[in-house]
């Protein structure tokens, strides 16, 4: 049965003044596409965290590219190989020459710039969660072990040589009390499955001194997290905002 953990709790008042929440899912690491799709996760998720929208959350598109193609592309696609070939026979006797004679000629860069696969988007959150009382007190710090935690290998194998690999990991935006066409969208970038990459907790985030609970519990604390996306993202090449990931096109979602 999946565990759900949110701050503040639906007892709180303070929930009617959040317009808009995070989800984070929490779901077994598997290499097989049917699993590894946001659809899955949210399905079949062992554990949730539910927070106010975070103070920051800053989504890094980035691609690698690099120089490729090494012959005159141009005339391979033209159809004119014999040209190129000769071209390349000519280069080469000119380079043979100057090398011989001194000169200064030199190779022209035929190359183009070439995407690299493999980039993936990161995702960084900054939360602040701040308890009113006790047993709130309780739940952030909870939450923040089940962040910590869920970064981590497990060590439940039959071998003391072998570990089960981190949890899948999707979050998503949402709100309680209205209903927006392709929320998403607006407040979390259409995000993809993720593994999650760091966790930074600081339990003393006010004016650096710890606030407390009789009992010395933390009634503050916030916690930095990092998500990798499983996949490098493309577009459907429908001309609409959706990305995808491998997984998702291969299972038609």
């Amino acid at each position: 049965m999946a565990t759900t953990l949110q701050f503040p709790p639906n007892s709180s008042s303070f929930t009617l003044d959040i317009p808009i929440w995070m989800a984070f899912y929490i779901s077994d690491y598997s290499t097989f596409n049917a699993r590894r799709t946001k659809n899955y996760i949210v399905s079949n998720h062992y554990g949730k965290i539910i927070l106010p929208y975070p103070r920051q959350f800053n989504t890094l598109n980035s691609q690698n590219y690099t120089a490729g193609g090494s012959l005159n592309v141009q005339a391979v696609e033209t159809g004119n190989l014999l040209g190129t070939l000769g071209q390349q026979i000519t280069a080469t006797k000119e380079l043979a020459q100057s090398f011989f004679s001194g000169g200064g000629v030199i190779r022209f860069d035929h190359m183009e710039t070439v995407l690299e696969p493999g980039a993936r988007r990161t995702h960084a959150f900054d939360i602040n969660m701040i308890a009113k009382n006790a047993a709130e007190a309780e739940a952030i710090n909870s939450i923040a072990l089940t962040f910590q935690t869920n970064m981590y290998p497990l060590a439940d194998t039959g071998s003391y040589l072998t570990m089960r690999h981190p949890p899948l990991w999707y979050f998503e935006a949402f709100s309680k009390d209205t209903e927006i066409r392709n929320f998403h969208y607006y407040w979390d970038g259409n995000a993809l499955p993720s593994v999650l990459k760091s966790v930074d907790i600081n339990r003393s985030p006010i004016l650096n001194t710890p606030f407390t609970t009789p009992d010395f519990k933390p009634l503050a604390i916030n916690i930095k997290l990092l998500f990798i996306e499983l996949e490098p993202a493309m577009q459907r090449g429908d001309l609409s905002p959706d990305l995808i990931s491998r997984a998702q096109r291969f299972m038609g979602q």
